[in-house]
């Protein structure tokens, strides 16, 4: 047993030996690898300068152009109104929307003109007392001159004593009442040019008055002054409306506004690069409007169908930038937005309607327009011709929507490498695959045609 048991240890022990001496014998010098580079396959397209239209998609909430409201002048019972007078009806220019009682207006009216009749007969009697006070003056004026000449010849013979002091004094008497009758002739005359005047100012005041009255009248009769679609209704018939009380509200619908608010980034993006010419210290908005150059498109998103489109004017800027967010406001105008209504189909553009806007500058030549994604910390990924990336810097001009457009720093015929190498090593051997459809669709969004419509 022990004997068995010293052959059970040794057997492995010898097998394990004679093993490793087999196969140290059989053992193959090494064979030296050949050192090859790693090529790195990867997507590329060629650089050309090509025709750019910055552009910007916006949204913002659809506004009238312009809004009314109706607001009562006068007070009143209504005694009539439009069939249409209800929300959302539309309301031709022109046609009376209600009418409020006339009656107490109309006496009014009635008594200023009673009042004015009064005046004008006032001032034909001063006019007949002028003539008939001119005509006695005359008379008067002949009679003092005759009594002052009797008077004068009295005198004569009081001094020769021919006549008594008695005689004299009542001749003298005669003379200063024709004399008192002239000054007081003279001083009715006198006073009539101002007693005219007084009258004919309270004749102004009441023209004034009955001018009033009349417009009061005028004012009962609400008539919209624009083709509108109304938006508010405050009123009822035989409701009494209240002077400056708000009873119609209305919109325009010759023209809607879209307010969107764009960073200065964003909205210098679309500026031109060079404008010839000057705005001046105080310019219109038509000046600034032709300097600008902005076009625009209004779109309805539908999901599933194509969106509604509306083709838009750049109308304005606001007077001030956002306190809050920094934005400035550009107001984009739609003209006829009712125009084209397809039940089911087209809709119009209304009030409060979200809305999409894509803003348009002018079209810039010799631009170079590379993927988004191909940006990779401002830095751009060269295939040199010996098929080796170079690492390039650039300065972007400005970034639209997932292009970016460059000026400088690239060459037309260099090669764009579109992946994202991990790691990117300077130098490192590249094997290129043209991606033409890339190419097109740059191309397309270069102009705003890639656009989903």
């Amino acid at each position: 047993m022990k004997i068995l048991k010293k052959l059970l240890i040794i057997i492995p022990v010898v097998c394990g030996i004679a093993l490793f001496a087999v196969m140290k014998m059989n053992k193959k010098a090494p064979v030296r690898l050949e050192n090859k580079e790693r090529v790195q396959t990867v997507r590329v397209i060629p650089l050309e300068k090509m025709q750019v239209i910055p552009r910007i998609t916006a949204y913002g909430y659809v506004e009238a152009d312009r809004t009314w409201q109706a607001i009562s002048e006068v007070s009143g019972k209504i005694v009539n109104v439009n069939q249409n007078l209800k929300r959302g009806y539309f309301i031709k220019k022109g046609e009376v929307l209600f009418k409020i009682d006339t009656t107490s207006y109309g006496l009014a009216e009635t008594r200023g003109v009673a009042d004015l009749m009064n005046l004008d007969a006032r001032l034909k009697e001063l006019e007949q007392s002028r003539k008939n006070t001119e005509r006695l003056l005359a008379i008067e004026k002949k009679s003092l001159a005759s009594a002052g000449q009797e008077l004068k010849r009295k005198r004569g013979l009081f001094a020769n004593e021919y006549i008594s002091a008695s005689d004299l004094e009542k001749e003298e008497r005669i003379f200063l009442a024709h004399q008192t009758t002239v000054n007081n002739l003279q001083n009715t005359l006198d006073l009539i040019p101002s007693q005219k005047k007084a009258l004919l100012a309270q004749k102004k005041s009441g023209e004034s008055m009955v001018t009033e009255r009349r417009l009061d009248v005028a004012r009962t009769e609400i008539r919209a002054p624009f083709d509108c679609r109304l938006s508010v209704v405050n009123i009822e018939l035989y409701q009494f409306a209240a002077a400056g009380t708000v009873l119609v509200e209305a919109e325009s619908v010759d023209r809607a506004e879209i307010p969107v608010s764009l960073t200065p980034k964003s909205f210098m993006t679309l500026l031109p690069r060079k404008y010839e010419g000057t705005v001046g210290q105080l310019p219109d908005m038509e000046t600034i409007r032709r300097a600008i150059g902005i076009t625009a498109r209004v779109r309805l998103p539908l999901d599933g169908r194509e969106p509604i489109e509306w083709e838009g004017i750049f109308s304005r800027t606001s007077e001030s930038m956002d306190l809050k967010t920094g934005a400035i406001t550009i107001y984009i105008t739609v003209d006829k937005p009712y125009e084209n209504v397809i039940p089911g189909k087209r809709p119009p553009l209304v009030t409060n309607m979200y809305v999409e806007v894509e803003l348009k500058g002018r079209s810039m030549p010799d631009r170079f327009v590379v993927p988004g994604s191909a940006i990779h910390d401002k830095k751009l990924y060269i295939c040199t011709p010996e098929n080796r990336l170079e690492i390039r810097p650039v300065n972007i001009e400005f970034y639209m929507a997932d292009v970016a457009v460059l000026s400088q720093g690239l060459e037309a015929g260099e090669t764009l490498v579109l992946a994202d190498l991990v790691p990117a090593v300077e130098g490192m051997r590249l094997k290129p695959v043209l991606a033409q459809e890339v190419v097109t669709l740059l191309k397309q969004q270069a102009i705003g045609e890639a656009i989903q419509r």
